[in-house]
């Protein structure tokens, strides 16, 4: 038997699982209002026979790409040496000293680049001088 406080399991909005929850209103024998045990997010209730009709979504297709094939789709033989003096342009490709080869992902205002590197992605400083 279901009543405001006692326990039911119900389809979590913010969790995105069936999971318990306290009744918090009722609409004759129906609970309509509950609140997640495990987030405590207060939400319209959905039975457990309505999550299970629910298709699922469709996810987008993700191609992960490592650095190096993204590195082989640039100009990689007409790569500069890195200098604060030296202007660089988006996909253009950069040696540094420390870091490596990498390329500029974006162009920031103030005379910074962000360059991409095996290792990590850094904010350098380009026309400088």
């Amino acid at each position: 038997m279901i009543k405001v406080g006692g326990e039911v399991d119900s389809l979590c909005t913010r969790c995105g699982m069936v999971l318990a929850h306290t009744v918090h209103a009722m609409v004759g024998p129906r609970a309509v209002k509950v609140e997640c045990n495990t987030c405590h997010a207060v939400h319209a209730h959905r039975p457990v026979a309505a999550a299970a009709k629910r298709p699922a979504r469709p996810r987008a297709d993700r191609t992960v790409l490592s650095f190096d094939e993204l590195l082989r789709a640039k100009k990689t033989a007409q790569a500069v040496k890195y200098s604060q003096a030296g202007r660089y342009e988006l996909d253009q490709v950069i040696d540094h000293p420390t870091f490596g080869l990498g390329f500029v992902s974006d162009v920031k205002d103030g005379g910074k680049v962000q360059v991409t590197f095996r290792s990590d992605v850094k904010v350098l400083v380009h026309a400088r001088g």
